[in-house]
């Protein structure tokens, strides 16, 4: 069976932030390195997000990571804006793309891909960017870039991933630890990201991000 591509309309919300916390350690830094930079997820314990200033809520999917900037709790707390929180929405066209994995008669599988091309207001003007799962296990996700930058950056609640990011400068390391996965994709058009993203050597940012697909009446 062939893939089925279709023409769909994209709205990206996000809101990142920087905070008190990081993602790298002496001996998962060096880990990293030892293998180019390429890390599969690993899964964090309650104790070790601890170690890495994030606390969870066990009554609900909700998260504290504390922010760099103290404006920033108070603007969450009174809904107020703050220049503290970077804020994107996103509306453009892509690409979906559902490739069956093999012929399961009972348990049907399929690869998801939903593509965009970045903009200037994302700042990757040049770059492609590819969501993909597979449909046996939604709460893997993997956002691959090509073009003018280039990485692969894998989410999966509660667990840590170190990846090369690749620049038409210089390649960095990037550590990313998802809090939560929730994708419904295929089913509701709807995922939803809340990850810790940072670049080594720099500031952890905590970033939000919400992505809605439907198809193109008019394509």
């Amino acid at each position: 069976m062939e893939s089925i591509v279709k023409h769909i309309r994209i709205s990206i919300t996000s809101e990142r932030y920087e905070v008190a916390a990081s993602l790298f350690d002496s001996v998962y830094g060096d880990l990293a390195e030892q293998v180019g930079g390429n890390v599969p997820p690993t899964p964090m314990s309650p104790a070790e997000e601890m170690l890495m200033g994030i606390f969870s809520d066990d009554l609900s999917d909700d998260y504290f990571v504390k922010p760099a900037d103290p404006a920033v709790t108070r603007a969450k707390a009174t809904g107020t804006e703050t220049d503290a929180i970077e804020k994107i929405d996103l509306i453009t066209e892509g690409l979906l793309t559902v490739t069956p994995d093999a012929a399961f008669a009972e348990d049907p599988s399929y690869t998801i891909a939903v593509s965009y091309d970045e903009t200037e207001l994302t700042g990757m003007a040049g770059a492609r960017s590819t969501v993909t799962y597979r449909t046996g296990d939604r709460g893997l996700v993997t956002m691959i870039r090509s073009g003018l930058v280039s990485t692969a950056m894998t989410f999966k609640a509660h667990h840590r991933a170190i990846c090369t990011y690749e620049t038409p400068y210089m390649p960095f390391s990037i550590g990313i630890h998802a809090l939560t996965v929730d994708n419904r994709l295929d089913t509701e058009g709807v995922l939803k990201l809340d990850y810790i993203i940072e670049i080594k050597g720099a500031r952890a940012e905590r970033c939000e991000m919400t992505m809605k697909i439907q198809e193109d009446p008019n394509a």
